[in-house]
Formats: C-alpha cells, sequence, structure tokens
C-alpha cells in the first residue's frame, strides 16, 4: 500500500508540471538572463536521450546536470566530452571525480566554448572612413566562455544522496571603442566573471528501480554589466526514472531506461524532456529522446559503447545527435569519453 501511495504521489508531480507548463506555452519568458552557453548539454549520453534523466545521470557527467550522482560513482572517473554545436561553435568540457568512500565523492569540471575568430570593428569616427564603410575593421579577435566546477556528493543511505557544486564563470569578449556625448573615445573591456552555484537530490522510494531527483542550477546573485544588471540562466528540474524491464522477470544484465524531467528555466516557459536507453548487458546501449516546448532540436538520439581494459579500468563512448529542423543549421554531434577506474 505504501508503494502504491509513492507512485501515485510522483505520478501526480509530474501531472501537475505537465498541467503548468501547457498552461504557460503561450508566455516565453525571453531575454532574462545571460551566459547561455551553460544551457548546452554535456555528456552524448544525457543528450541522446532527449536530456531527461537527472535521475538516472551517474559518475562525473552528474556535475553538469545533478551533483547527487556523483555519490553513485564507483572509484575514479575522467571525462572529455566535444560538442559541435551550430554556426561552427563547438563547446568542449573535461572532468575528474574522486571516491573517498565514506568521506564522500568530490569532482572538479571545466567547461569551455571555441566561437572561433570574429571580425571586431568600430563606429568611423574621421570623414572618410565613415564615407567608405561607416565602421572601422580592427581586425580579428577570439571570444571566450569558461567555466569551472568544485563539486561535492555524499550518500547519506541507500535511499538518498545529495549534491552541490560552486562554479566560477569568465566571459571575455574583447575591447571595443566607443563615442562619448562629449565626442571622446573611450575603451570598453568586456569582460565579466560571477560565481554560481548547483544543489541536487537522489531518493530512491523503494519501488524497484524507481528514482527520483530535484536540482537546481545556475543560481546567482544578479550580475552588473556597466549600466545593467541580469542573471545566469537558473533552471529548476524534477525528474523520474525507471528500468521497465523491472516490470517482467528480468534475469539478464539488460536495461530499458525510461526518464521524464519537468523543467522551470528562468527564462522561457515551462519544458519536458522525455528519453529512453537500451542497455545491452552493460555493453552496448542505444538512446531516443523528445524535448517539448523547444524552438529547435525536439528529436535526439545517440548510442554508446563500453569497453573493459583490464579487471580494474574501463572506457565509456558515446555519440548523440540533436536533431534541427532548420535547413541553415547542421545536426549538433556531441562525443563524449569516459575513463572508468575501479
Amino acid at each position: 500500500m505504501k508503494k502504491t501511495k509513492k507512485i501515485i504521489v510522483v505520478a501526480y508531480i509530474f501531472f501537475s508540471a505537465f498541467s503548468v507548463m501547457h498552461g504557460q506555452n503561450n508566455f516565453n519568458k525571453v531575454a532574462q538572463s545571460g551566459m547561455q552557453y551553460l544551457k548546452i548539454g554535456v555528456d552524448a549520453a544525457m543528450v541522446g536521450r532527449g536530456e531527461a534523466g537527472i535521475s538516472a545521470v551517474r559518475g562525473v557527467s552528474s556535475m553538469f546536470w545533478n551533483p547527487a550522482g556523483l555519490s553513485q560513482m564507483d572509484g575514479h572517473e575522467l571525462l572529455f566530452s566535444h560538442n559541435a554545436w551550430i554556426a561552427d561553435i563547438s563547446m568542449n568540457a573535461a572532468a575528474i571525480g574522486l571516491n573517498f568512500d565514506n568521506i564522500g565523492t568530490f569532482g572538479l569540471s571545466v567547461l569551455w566554448m571555441d566561437y572561433g575568430d570574429l571580425h571586431k570593428t568600430s563606429v568611423a569616427t574621421s570623414t572618410e572612413e565613415a564615407a567608405a564603410y561607416g565602421y572601422v575593421d580592427e581586425g580579428l579577435y577570439s571570444p571566450s566562455d569558461i567555466a569551472i566546477g568544485l563539486a561535492y556528493s555524499r550518500k547519506i543511505s541507500d535511499q538518498f544522496s545529495f549534491g552541490g557544486q560552486v562554479r566560477y564563470l569568465y566571459e571575455n569578449y574583447g575591447s571595443n571603442k566607443t563615442i562619448s556625448f562629449s565626442g571622446e573615445e573611450e575603451i570598453t573591456d568586456n569582460i565579466l566573471s560571477a560565481f554560481c552555484f548547483d544543489f541536487g537530490t537522489l531518493y530512491y522510494p523503494g519501488f524497484k528501480s524507481l528514482a527520483i531527483s530535484m536540482s537546481i542550477q545556475n543560481f546567482s546573485s544578479d550580475l552588473k554589466y556597466q549600466q545593467e544588471s541580469f542573471s545566469t540562466p537558473l533552471i529548476f528540474k524534477i525528474g523520474t526514472s525507471f528500468n521497465v524491464l523491472d516490470l517482467f522477470d528480468n534475469k539478464s544484465k539488460s536495461n530499458l531506461l525510461l526518464a521524464i524531467d519537468a523543467i522551470h528555466p528562468r527564462d522561457f516557459s515551462e519544458r519536458l524532456n522525455l528519453g529512453i536507453e537500451y542497455d545491452y548487458l552493460g555493453l552496448f546501449q542505444v538512446r531516443g529522446g523528445y524535448r517539448l516546448n523547444y524552438d529547435e532540436g525536439n528529436f535526439t538520439t545517440g548510442a554508446g559503447v563500453k569497453y573493459s581494459i583490464s579487471n580494474t579500468m574501463g572506457i565509456k563512448v558515446d555519440i548523440s545527435y540533436i536533431i534541427f529542423s532548420s535547413g541553415r543549421f547542421s545536426w549538433p554531434l556531441q562525443l563524449t569519453a569516459r575513463l572508468i577506474m575501479l
């Protein structure tokens, strides 16, 4: 009876979340935050199943989704992820996780964007320049976005874990010339730094493999840039996952994971991520997902393979696509490799 009540509570939470999302579908809170690169998904396994599964993500990649999952890591892990994003932009991430048993699990991560070389221009100040182009070409520059995170997670019991992370954010978009109302030239450095915090929980109610999670990402105070203020892209999520094969007499080591995440972002209306993953004997995975209420990239797909180097070491490689419907964009491809040391 208690297990039935737990399932009813979980179902109620998600139906409520979906109702709220549907009710606010026409109210998109755009342009409410900066540092938008923090919203791009890291780890091909999560992206492949529609970025769903904050209650199923494990190991070092959980630092980018739900730091509570870091506590579920056995041994130590290294991760590197490369995301070939749209418009020749790429995103790279690296992370390491160290499990110290009863003390807890620590993680260190770094994420950086590669925008390539861009042309820097300024307003023409001479009559000749104004007549020719209206601007001055000041050559090439490379903007940068970097996020460095330190995470900690601990398993309180077999049923409950928590985790937190602090991240240092740094943006450098170069400098530019501006002209004041008095006609004087000024140099403006477009540099910004800040700290943000993530927090997450992971709970197993006791019904087979059912897991429930909550996470808060990118929490910070308002940031000041010149005369303007803005916020990081705060995101609140609740999610659940379940191995469907647990409902049957499954004697194999294969899993069929179903994951659902309800998302409340600061700068958009509510969203819902749905994902599914079939894991064959822990060796090979295929994934698919659907992201509801996104302008682009609703469907996702991916696959993964794990290879044991020895009894104490293995490597896992995952690949994913986010399928963009617009013909202007190629499909963003993400490749993640992790070294697992037991």
